[in-house]
């Protein structure tokens, strides 16, 4: 049986020259602890990388896999997705980032603005990003603005806001 992937993060430059990457995380949870267990896909093979060593950054995290303690062993894995296989409980009113990407986001009165296409985490919270056909508008993900989240997102549409 397959089992679904969630992804936590993205590898996204080298960090040093002993084998320490910037990742910049997709994910809320705590998902990267020190003897975690992530994968990439890399040439179409499943490929696991257990954390060495973690600290925070300014742009994510710096993380070092054990195995991979060298610039020249982890530099293939720039720009890969880490992935887990475990999917954490939510509350009511959290979400995985998965579920949010790719929702169709409407008005109150049911009129297509456009599709989620990133999150972004800012220090106030989450920002949506919707691709809004050649443009694109920034919506705070939080109850002012977010009437609902079901198969499709419904914003209140504020004056000025799109």
């Amino acid at each position: 049986m397959n089992k679904m992937r969630y992804e936590v993060g993205k590898i996204v430059k080298t960090h040093g020259l002993k084998g320490e990457v910037v990742v910049k995380k997709t994910t809320d949870f705590e998902r990267f602890q020190i003897d975690k267990e992530l994968y990439i896909i890399n040439n179409n093979q499943q490929l696991y990388l257990k954390i060495k060593k973690i600290r925070e950054a300014n742009k994510g995290l710096l993380v070092t896999f054990y195995n991979y303690e060298d610039i020249n062993l982890i530099e293939k894995f720039r720009g890969c997705v880490l992935y887990t296989d475990e999917k954490p409980e939510l509350a009511e009113d959290e979400y995985h980032y998965q579920d949010i990407i790719g929702k169709k986001v409407y008005n109150e009165e049911q009129v297509l603005i456009g599709e989620v296409s990133e999150i972004m985490e800012v220090p106030q919270g989450h920002i949506l990003k919707i691709k809004t056909g050649d443009k694109t508008a920034l919506i705070p993900f939080n109850d002012v603005f977010i009437v609902s989240v079901a198969e499709t997102i419904v914003i209140n549409q504020i004056e000025g806001l799109l």
